[in-house]
């Protein structure tokens, strides 16, 4: 997978040792046999995918050492996408809380760090959490007491004209007009998440991370181009 490779590295992690970094994208699949949006989904959920998993393993350093963090991202590592999109989903807000409940567990011998993420993957999987996309125009901060939520703002007929946040799972359906900025990545919940099947939407998303619209969208758009270049050139 052109470009993907080379993903992995993240030049502002922290004690993570990049010699043991694990890499959880999947370069096996043969892009050049599978249509180009379908190529460009692909390409997408790889992407935010390392994202995602860097920011995870960034912030949870700060509360466990680098075999720790390594042990549990080889942990993590052996489980399918689904899996892992559960796991990463933790939002942003609740965050501090469970990674001082790893480093308290750990410290007081109650339990080893794969066993901690084996638990904790477990408990994401059951509540069926993963990841879906929100694109704004607004760089959208955390409150001053931590939370990281976007509001819904638009009347939706089909729940009462409640206001609405939506979101998308897919390249393909992300929304890209009124010249976004941002991708915020949230958590979806389908216990209270309601979808059409292209998108879906709540009274409020939580947010997991967030990434400029144009650095995605670009690398996306840009490796497809090159590969249809190189697949018409051979």
């Amino acid at each position: 997978m052109a470009g993907l490779e080379s993903f992995g590295g993240n030049s502002n992690r922290k004690n993570v040792s990049s010699e043991k970094e694990t890499s959880y994208v999947d370069t096996e699949t043969n892009l050049s046999e599978i249509n180009p949006e379908a190529m460009k989904d692909h390409l997408f959920d790889q992407y935010l995918k390392q994202q995602l998993i860097e920011d995870f393993f960034d912030d949870l350093s700060e509360y466990l050492d680098d075999a720790e963090v390594d042990e549990m991202r080889g942990v993590l590592s052996e489980y399918e996408d689904e899996d892992i999109y559960a796991t990463l989903s933790l939002p942003y807000e609740l965050r501090e809380r469970k990674f001082s409940e790893f480093q308290e567990a750990i410290e007081t011998g109650k339990k080893q760090a794969a066993k901690l993420m084996q638990d904790f993957i477990q408990s994401s999987k059951q509540y069926g959490f993963s990841i879906g996309y929100h694109t704004s125009p607004h760089d959208i901060k955390p409150s001053e007491g931590g939370q990281w939520n976007i509001k819904g703002y638009e009347s939706d007929h089909r729940d009462n004209d409640l206001s609405k946040a939506y979101y998308s799972t897919k390249y393909r359906h992300l929304f890209k007009k009124r010249d976004p900025k941002f991708i915020y990545i949230v958590r979806t919940d389908p216990s209270t998440h309601r979808t059409d099947g292209n998108w879906s939407r709540a009274g409020s998303l939580s947010v997991v991370a967030k990434v400029p619209f144009a650095d995605v969208v670009d690398y996306v758009e840009n490796t497809v181009r090159d590969m249809e270049k190189k697949k018409a050139d051979a």
